[in-house]
C-alpha cells in the first residue's frame, strides 16, 4: 500500500465531515416549516440544495463503516451478532429515549399538539422498536408527523439485522456476497421504481424494500476495498470528480421532476455518494479533499450528527405550532437555537458517555483470551 489507507481503529475525518454536509442538507430540506418556501422554490439554482434525497449518503457512510468494523472483529475471530446487535440498540437508543419521552411531555403539556393519545402511543413503541417506517406507511394520516423522519433509523436497523449473518455465512466467498448484494440492490431500485408508478411516492419513499440500496451498496464498498486499493492513487481526483458530480446533482434536482430523487436522479446520486465515500477513505490527511472535509466544524456536525437528524423535526414542529403569528426569521432564528442547545447537551451529557462506556463494558467487548486467539488466528492465516 501506499499509505493512503488509513489506520483501522481511526475515525476517517473527512467521513465525519461529510455526514456533517449531508446532516447540514437534511435539516435545511426540513425547514420547510420554519420560513416561506415558496420564496427558495423561484430561484434556480439554489431551490436545488433545498430538496430531499440527501439522506441517501447516511445509508452509504454507516453501510459502509458498519461493515468495515465487522469485517475487522471477523478478521480477529471475535465477531459476535448478538454483541453488534446490542451495541446498535444501545447507541441508537440513548438518543431516541429521550426524543420519544419528550413526545410524551409535549403531547401532555402542549393544547396545540394535534395528536390523539392512541397515536402518540404507537407511533412511540413502534419507534423504539425499529418498525416505524412501515407502521407511518400504513397511517399515513395517524402517524405523527415530528416523529416522520425516523422512518430512516428503521430502514437501517433492520437492515442491520442481517448484515453479520451474511458475513459470518459467506466469510469464505466475499466475492460471492459481494454480488449478490449487487442484484440486491438493482432490485430494490426495481421495486422502487414499480412502487413509484403503482402506488406512489410515499410507500416508495419509506420502504425497507425501496430505499436500503444505498445502504447495500456501503456494505459492497466495503467488501471491495480490497480492489478499490489499486485505484488509491487516485482517490483526490475521485474525491475531486464525485464531489462536482453531487454538487451537480443537488443543483439539478430543483430543475427536475421532485419524484426523481425516488428514480434515476435517485440512483445516480447514491451511485456517486460510494465513489465519494471509497475516495474520501484512501484520500491522504493533507489533500485538499481531506481538508476541505476534515473542516472541524463539519466534523463536529458530523460526529453530532444522530442527535440532530432525531431532535431536529421535533423542534421544528413544536416552535412552528407555538409562533404562527411571528416573522419566519424569528421563528427560524429560535428554531435552530433550540437545535445547537439541544445537540450539545445530547453530545455532552448522552452521546459521549455512550461511547466511552460501550468501549470499556464488558458486555460489549470480546474476552481477553478470545481476542487474543483471533489475532493469533488471523496471523496464522495471513502467513
Amino acid at each position: 500500500m501506499d499509505g493512503r489507507r488509513p489506520r483501522a481503529t481511526s475515525r476517517v475525518a473527512a467521513l465525519d465531515g461529510l455526514r456533517g454536509i449531508t446532516i447540514i442538507l437534511v435539516v435545511i430540506n426540513h425547514a420547510w416549516i420554519l420560513w416561506p418556501r415558496d420564496q427558495i422554490d423561484k430561484v434556480p439554482i439554489v431551490r436545488g440544495i433545498f430538496q430531499g434525497g440527501s439522506v441517501v449518503v447516511f445509508f452509504v457512510i454507516g453501510g459502509f463503516i458498519v461493515t468495515l468494523t465487522l469485517l475487522r472483529e471477523q478478521a480477529r475471530g471475535i465477531l459476535d451478532p448478538l454483541r453488534f446487535y446490542l451495541r446498535r440498540i444501545v447507541r441508537i437508543g440513548v438518543q431516541l429515549l429521550p426524543a420519544c419521552l419528550a413526545i410524551l411531555v409535549i403531547h401532555r403539556v402542549d393544547p396545540t399538539d394535534p395528536f390523539s393519545d392512541s397515536t402518540t402511543t404507537r407511533s412511540i413503541i413502534n419507534v423504539l422498536t425499529y418498525t416505524w417506517n412501515q407502521y407511518a406507511i400504513n397511517h399515513v394520516f395517524e402517524a405523527r408527523s415530528d416523529l416522520g423522519h425516523l422512518w430512516y433509523l428503521s430502514v437501517q436497523q433492520q437492515c442491520y439485522l442481517v448484515l453479520p449473518l451474511l458475513l459470518i455465512v459467506f466469510a469464505r466467498r466475499r466475492r460471492v456476497l459481494a454480488l449478490l448484494l449487487v442484484a440486491a440492490a438493482a432490485a430494490v431500485v426495481a421495486h422502487r421504481l414499480e412502487v413509484v408508478a403503482t402506488d406512489g411516492w410515499y410507500r416508495a419513499s419509506l420502504a425497507t424494500t425501496t430505499r436500503s440500496d444505498g445502504l447495500i451498496l456501503g456494505v459492497v464498498a466495503a467488501l471491495g476495498l480490497g480492489y478499490a486499493s489499486r485505484w488509491s492513487r487516485r482517490a483526490d481526483l475521485t474525491a475531486l470528480l464525485a464531489s462536482i458530480a453531487l454538487l451537480g446533482l443537488l443543483v439539478l434536482s430543483g430543475e427536475i421532476d421532485p419524484l426523481q430523487y425516488l428514480r434515476a436522479w435517485g440512483v445516480a446520486f447514491t451511485l456517486v455518494s460510494v465513489a465519494l465515500v471509497v475516495a474520501l477513505y484512501y484520500c491522504t490527511e493533507g489533500s485538499w479533499a481531506s481538508r476541505l472535509y476534515s473542516v472541524p466544524a463539519l466534523q463536529y456536525l458530523g460526529r453530532a450528527s444522530l442527535a440532530i437528524y432525531v431532535w431536529h423535526l421535533i423542534i421544528f414542529e413544536t416552535v412552528a405550532r407555538h409562533t404562527t403569528t411571528w416573522e419566519w426569521e424569528a421563528r427560524s432564528v429560535l428554531s435552530f437555537a433550540l437545535l445547537a442547545v439541544v445537540t450539545v447537551a445530547a453530545q455532552r451529557f448522552i452521546e459521549d458517555p455512550t461511547r466511552n462506556w460501550l468501549r470499556r463494558s464488558s458486555a460489549f467487548r470480546a474476552p481477553a483470551a478470545q481476542v487474543e486467539a483471533g489475532v493469533k488466528g488471523a496471523d496464522g492465516g495471513i502467513r
